[in-house]
């Protein structure tokens, strides 16, 4: 047993909960990764732990106010005060605290009044009607007579001696107009991280950094907490130095610290790394809830932002780089977000987005090219660099500055992915292998939208490397673009570092020697992994030892298929590392993290992951499986298939990983069918009712005690208590099954569910039993619909949160399958209304009525017992090297597009390919041959020289001499008039050879030489 199972099995077994669970796995990956580092960061925590209790007080030059809003937050204050309190800079002379109420209603006052009597002349308390943060700010301001002020939420805290910090910096450094503390992420577990967004400002050496208000530069400033200003320059601008009550809370920060630095613009700014801020990483902290209400949309944006803008242009007659990096690092996170999931902001009115679209043209009018292409902090990846630029600036990135990015790779086929953004869709793309261009082997072009706008689009392309190449550039839009592997940035990259990286050996691992790894999840089994398994067990020439089937020991699928003789493995014990690290395929119906990165990011190097899939996705799923690597993605309908590989949708999958073979579940699902009297109720759930995950390790959830009180649970609740529906089962002679959905099972207990039905779950029953039984379904959004449709059995959507489910709030978002339009069955919202369409099919003997059991029939390509074949032939390919050869159609569809971006040298090159092809019929040489003149005639009129030399290696002298003539004397260069010389010679034109060879010595004297003079000689003398 290897020390790291042993590791993660003892944590495991620890009577902890969950999130103390994360906490002691980080801290042992640090101890093992950095043991130094770890000492020295648990002496100094305790050292500081240490001191804070019994603080050395120090005396300083300066006094300082904290300003404080206060709205129910009693159950941090305490925290707060002893911070303040117990600060190593004397609190009692030099500390105030104003903590203004803002109309809680919680016990936070007494609280306040408990620490107030402790220190009257160091807290005052003050009270008001509930109005905002900023009116709090505002009044609490008034009351400040120190010379400095600073702004501490009271659910934060500060490190003991972070005044002692500041008031040296201050002592020291003169002419300082405002001090900034460093802020530390501090999480529900009690531990922080060094993790805020602008950390980088204190990547410096040394404990202080001071800079020029003029040559701010980068180091922006988005919040007030921890940020000290001069009390006296607050008050020389009064009547505009206030915080803007009409403001959200992040954004009232921006626009009051910014606002204050252009007032007081000469001056410096302190950067103090050691004054510790440590700010509680909560909901209310986030900047995610500022964007789901619609004013930030606009009067939010135009007070802060864009008023941030005007106010610098009034003052300075420019935009300082820090005033657009502030505006960029709030406007890229929405932007990220919209362009991510449209359905984001579906809760807008169109006027209302062409309102944020108007206010984000004016606003990106005041940023220049240059701060976008250089903006390093949050959301700065390079392809919104690219929208950006695209869609406010309406420039396009330089082509010089084009990157690419290699971000996966099969070994058996020497494959590798390049994912690159552009503005463009139909880019000119050439991959050059020791210099001969290579036609991609798929390629996908994704469009990515911001609102009504095209913001990007994507490039996904796979290129098969060519047998004893060297070295690899690739030339966008004729340019040569900069090769991403990793952290490495390449020209020219050697195809070895490609290898290399990848950690291929070049060696397969024959079929007989090979591993393959199933699992459903650790919880269960049931789905395609089982079916396939079976299949592979029973039907194939691989030996029982080579598989393996993943599942918890403790599921209650462990002793059935144990039973069946599965070669089981406990993907909680300690020996599941080691055999999913020893596999040579990993095949699963879930793509969830714990499966696919059991060991980390590298986990599928040298693997292949064969994605089985759960059901049909017939919703949007692409965010989920944004970053995932398939070698194989199965797939089940036509529709299906093209919305994952097709240029229409937006994931990263081409035609080389999608396949559609069909689920192995539905052999046996097919063979099985035997329709009784049984309506089955089968909904899905919802991600915002349940617990979140209990680790990255497993698909548990924890419990959430509220799940009653929501309304999936009363609608469903309800609809199984229904006295009609149990008066319809009575009468048609039906039985009714309620299976809830896995995640929702640990709740069943809870639920009021009458005699008259059945509950089964996965602990009870497989799940294929009850789609073959069943007539008829009852369920809302799930996939498990098609099981049911397969089978040519009526289907009930009740979809009781219809447009909130469909606004992305789960999981998904809807796609190319519209419940209304596509389903198998009505889409009701109301109760009363089900039960009315249920009795419809009733008194139809169950039986699916129309447009709906066309529907179903005109769904599945394959209606047979054979998706296991035809899966396990698709992953015997895998295995295979890649033998296939680009076709002539393909080679010459590449050349029409180096035609048409007129880049004549490539589209020869890729004719000239065309005709050496082994498999070119004598009707396509000759419809090529006539492209290829065409290319010469049109592409190189200005280019007599490089035509003459093509038609020259082609053994075509006399047209290459022609073409040479038709230039004028006058304009001959000296390159033109030496190939003129070789080619009369070639030819037998003696006398234009000597001509030539003269005007060459007349024109062009100094860059003669001897041998010229006496091969002229040599000409006049013929």
């Amino acid at each position: 047993m290897k020390m790291q199972e042993i590791e993660s099995f003892i944590v495991r077994k620890l009577p902890i909960d969950s999130g103390k669970k994360n906490v002691l796995n980080r801290r042992i990956n640090k101890l093992k990764r950095d043991p130094k580092g770890f000492f020295q960061s648990s002496y100094k925590k305790r050292s500081a732990q240490i001191l804070s209790k019994t603080p050395i007080k120090h005396r300083g030059d300066n006094n300082f106010t904290v300003v404080s809003a206060v709205y129910n937050v009693e159950k941090y204050l305490d925290d707060y005060f002893k911070s303040l309190v117990n600060q190593s800079l004397s609190f009692k002379r030099h500390i105030q605290l104003i903590l203004v109420d803002d109309g809680s209603t919680d016990n936070s006052a007494e609280i306040i009044k408990k620490w107030q009597k402790k220190h009257p002349n160091n807290i005052r308390y003050v009270y008001k009607t509930n109005g905002g943060q900023a009116s709090a700010r505002n009044l609490g301001l008034q009351y400040v007579d120190t010379d400095w002020v600073t702004f501490i939420d009271p659910d934060d805290f500060i490190k003991f001696d972070f005044f002692f910090q500041i008031e040296k910096c201050i002592s020291k450094e003169k002419d300082l107009n405002l001090v900034v503390a460093n802020i530390m992420r501090y999480d529900e577990y009690n531990s922080y991280t060094d993790s805020h967004p602008l950390k980088k400002r204190f990547a410096f050496k040394g404990s202080t950094k001071v800079v020029n208000t003029k040559n701010q530069g980068s180091n922006i400033l988005t919040s007030v907490c921890g940020t000290f200003i001069r009390k006296s320059l607050l008050d020389k601008h009064k009547a505009d130095l206030k915080f803007n009550e009409n403001l959200n809370i992040v954004f009232e920060d921006t626009h009051f610290i910014n606002k204050y630095i252009l007032f007081n613009y000469k001056g410096k700014i302190g950067l103090v790394k050691n004054a510790k801020y440590y700010h509680r990483n909560m909901e209310a902290h986030t900047i995610d809830p500022v964007w789901e209400e619609a004013s930030n949309f606009d009067t939010t944006i135009s007070e802060s932002l864009l008023d941030l803008c005007q106010i610098s242009l009034a003052k300075l007659h420019y935009i300082p780089i820090s005033i657009q990096t502030v505006v960029l690092y709030h406007i890229t996170w929405i932007v990220a977000k919209i362009v991510a999931n449209d359905l984001a902001v579906i809760f807008l009115e169109d006027s209302q987005k062409q309102r944020f679209l108007a206010l984000l043209d004016e606003i990106f009018y005041y940023i220049d090219k240059e701060s976008i292409l250089s903006y390093g902090y949050s959301k700065s990846l390079f392809s919104n660099k690219i929208g950006l630029l695209n869609v406010f600036k309406g420039e396009a990135i330089d082509v010089g500055l084009q990157r690419a990015y290699i971000d996966s790779y099969n070994h058996n086929k020497k494959l590798f992915r390049v994912r690159y953004f552009s503005d463009s869709r139909n880019d000119l793309i050439s991959f050059k292998f020791d210099g001969n261009d290579v036609i991609p082997s798929h390629i996908k072009v994704l469009q990515h939208d911001f609102l009504d706008r095209v913001f990007y689009f994507e490039y996904i392309v796979w290129v098969k490397i060519p047998e004893k190449s060297d070295i690899l550039n690739l030339f966008i839009e004729n340019s040569q673009a900069i090769l991403h592997l990793g952290t490495r940035r390449f020209k020219n990259l050697g195809i070895k570092n490609i290898f290399d990286f990848f950690k291929d050996t070049g060696e397969i691992t024959p079929l007989n020697k090979q591993t393959w790894f199933f699992i459903d999840s650790d919880l269960k089994a049931d789905d395609n992994a089982e079916h396939f398994y079976r299949y592979v067990m029973n039907n194939t020439e691989m030996r029982k030892d080579q598989l393996l089937f993943g599942l918890n020991s403790t599921s209650h699928d462990w002793d059935r298929l144990k039973a069946e003789g599965f070669n089981l493995v406990d993907v909680q014990g300690p020996d599941a590392n080691t055999a999913l690290k020893a596999s040579d395929k990993i095949l699963s119906s879930n793509a969830s993290d714990y499966i696919m990165y059991f060991d980390g990011r590298n986990s599928l190097l040298n693997k292949n992951f064969v994605f089985l899939q759960h059901g049909v996705i017939h919703n949007d799923l692409s965010k989920w499986l944004k970053a995932k690597n398939f070698d194989f993605f199965l797939t089940s309908t036509v529709d299906e298939y093209h919305s994952i590989s097709g240029d229409i949708s937006h994931y990263f999958f081409t035609d080389r990983e999608v396949k559609l073979t069909g689920q192995p579940r539905y052999d046996s699902l097919l063979a099985g069918n035997d329709t009784q009297k049984q309506i089955l109720i089968m909904p899905t759930w919802r991600k915002d009712i349940v617990g979140s995950l209990v680790s990255g390790k497993t698909a548990e959830r924890e419990f959430n005690p509220n799940f009653m009180q929501t309304e999936y649970a009363q609608r469903w609740q309800s609809l199984l208590n229904n006295k009609k529906l149990k008066k319809l089962s009575l009468l048609y002679g039906y039985k009714i099954v309620y299976f809830p959905h896995a995640n929702v099972q640990i709740y069943s207990h809870l639920f009021d569910i009458p005699d008259h039905i059945e509950v089964v779950t996965h602990a009870t029953s497989s799940i294929q039993p009850l789609f073959q039984k069943s007539a008829f379904m009852v369920t809302d959004y799930s996939s498990v619909a098609f099981e049911m449709a397969f089978l040519n059995k009526q289907v009930f959507y009740y979809q009781f949160d219809e447009k909130e489910f469909l606004s992305g709030a789960h999981t998904s978002k809807p796609n190319y399958f519209i419940y209304r339009e596509h389903g198998f069955g009505p889409v009701v919202n109301e109760e009363d209304a089900l039960l009315a369409e249920l009795e419809k099919v009733l008194k139809n003997e169950g039986k699916p009525i129309e447009p709906y059991l066309t529907r179903m029939q005109n769904t599945f390509i394959y209606r047979d017992t054979n998706n296991c074949q035809r899966v396990y032939e698709a992953i015997l390919d895998l295995d295979r090297p890649d033998t296939s050869v680009t076709s002539v159609e393909k080679i010459m569809e590449y050349a029409e597009k180096a035609i048409t971006h007129a880049a004549w040298d490539l589209a020869l090159e890729r004719i000239g390919n065309a005709l050496q092809h082994s498999d070119i019929t004598q009707a396509q040489v000759k419809k090529i041959i006539q492209i290829k003149e065409s290319v010469l005639q049109t592409g190189y009129q200005n280019e007599p020289v490089k035509l003459s030399n093509i038609l020259w290696q082609e053994d075509r002298a006399e047209e290459a001499l022609d073409a040479l003539k038709q230039i004028d004397d006058i304009e001959a260069s000296e390159e033109l008039l030496r190939l003129r010389v070789k080619l009369a010679i070639l030819n037998n034109d003696f006398v234009l050879a000597r001509d030539s060879q003269k005007l060459l010595l007349e024109n062009y004297n100094e860059q003669c030489t001897t041998e010229d003079w006496q091969f002229y000689t040599q000409l006049a003398s013929i």
